[in-house]
């Protein structure tokens, strides 16, 4: 793990609370021992979070962003420790989309302890100072963000931290896992299909995402896993489950080609993390009826020549929304962590923030923006 060495900015404090949820200060300022029951330790009213302010603003530190006190019965209170960044986080304010109102929090990961929990939280599943890290996919309820010292979470979608992995690493997992889950979501059983049809191209095989397709599709049985991705990461790859490395550095009808010699009888599931172009490019070697996922833009129907072909965009609010599949997901990738048939990024770089967490926010968010994250995960101690 390394720490990024950049001078850090200071920030401005504005006077502002969340529209829709400051109530609950007022609400529970006096709260009794009933409100409080189940609780590890004195839960706060206020907190401290960064917000978006506006689209052309900094982000800005809020020191009085409220801290629900009443949960729901499945609900728990987390204590953020660790936090994930994500590409979403930046592109979210820069490009003006997923944003509902001012001021906003963004974060959609992060890891932490339970300090309080709901009535009808499994006690045993989630003890009281319990190490946890989620996936919020439910961008509208700012309970959930992450970029906040105190995130609520349904506990039926919540993960406990693997004995071997620790809360800074276990803060990177939840995104990219749960987008490689919904890449593959309809090919569960794909270990009942013939050996021909068990074959998986992943385009952005060394993005974070793409990390956890190889593993997952290598858990659901596909004999030949492609992985698409810079040459200097074939071995980690490998190691992880991929078949077959090709590098991205070759054109992309050298790729086609490549795959054509490797699955001389086409390929039957392709998973696009890249863009609209690559994707276009794979939709083209499928196979007849066979489905393309993709993660930043499906190809034009009139570019695909098998018009058989399915295209989807992958569906991350599935998750939450369908809380069946997402509970099984959990436990389905809980044992795989359990039996270490499931590993986080191997590479972590780590912002710390001093005794100001957003200052680590908004410099890891600069760095993603400016650098990118390559077979690696940001990730800012609170």
């Amino acid at each position: 793990m390394t720490s990024l060495k950049r001078s850090l900015e200071p920030f401005n404090v504005l006077e502002e609370t969340i529209p829709g949820v400051h109530q609950e200060v007022k609400r529970f300022k006096n709260a009794t021992e009933e409100d409080l029951f189940n609780s590890l330790e004195y839960v706060p009213q206020t907190q401290k979070g960064l917000v978006v302010s506006s689209f052309t603003e900094d982000l800005k530190l809020l020191t009085d962003l409220p801290v629900p006190q009443k949960l729901q019965p499945h609900e728990i209170l987390i204590k953020n420790k660790y936090i994930g960044l994500n590409h979403v986080d930046w592109k979210s304010k820069k490009y003006r989309f997923s944003i509902y109102s001012f001021p906003w929090v963004n974060g959609r990961e992060s890891s932490g302890i339970v300090v309080k929990r709901g009535e009808r939280v499994d006690e045993d599943r989630f003890p009281l100072g319990c190490e946890v890290f989620i996936a919020s996919t439910t961008y509208r309820d700012l309970r959930t963000s992450t970029f906040q010292e105190y995130t609520v979470f349904d506990s039926r979608l919540v993960w406990r931290v693997p004995e071997r992995i620790g809360l800074d690493f276990a803060s990177g997992i939840g995104v990219s896992l749960v987008t490689a889950g919904a890449a593959l979501a309809s090919k569960r059983n794909v270990k009942d299909e013939p050996e021909a049809k068990r074959s998986l191209v992943i385009w952005g095989g060394s993005t974070g995402v793409g990390i956890f397709v190889v593993q997952l599709a290598k858990s659901l049985g596909f004999t030949q896993i492609i992985a698409i991705t810079s040459k200097k990461h074939e071995s980690y790859l490998v190691s992880l489950g991929a078949t077959h490395i090709i590098h991205r550095e070759n054109s992309h009808d050298e790729i086609a080609e490549k795959i054509k010699k490797i699955c001389p009888n086409g390929v039957a599931h392709g998973v696009d993390l890249i863009s609209k172009k690559t994707a276009t490019v794979l939709s083209n070697i499928l196979l007849p009826e066979s489905q393309l996922v993709c993660a930043a833009g499906c190809p034009d129907r009139d570019q695909v020549r098998d018009k058989t072909v399915k295209l989807d965009a992958i569906n991350l609010k599935a998750f939450h929304e369908d809380l069946e599949y997402g509970q099984e997901f959990v436990k389905y990738t809980s044992e795989l962590f359990e039996k270490n048939r499931l590993k986080p990024l191997s590479n972590l770089k780590l912002f710390k923030g001093l005794d100001n967490f957003c200052q680590g926010i908004r410099n890891g968010l600069r760095e993603l923006e400016e650098r990118g994250a390559s077979a690696e995960k940001y990730v800012v101690a609170m």
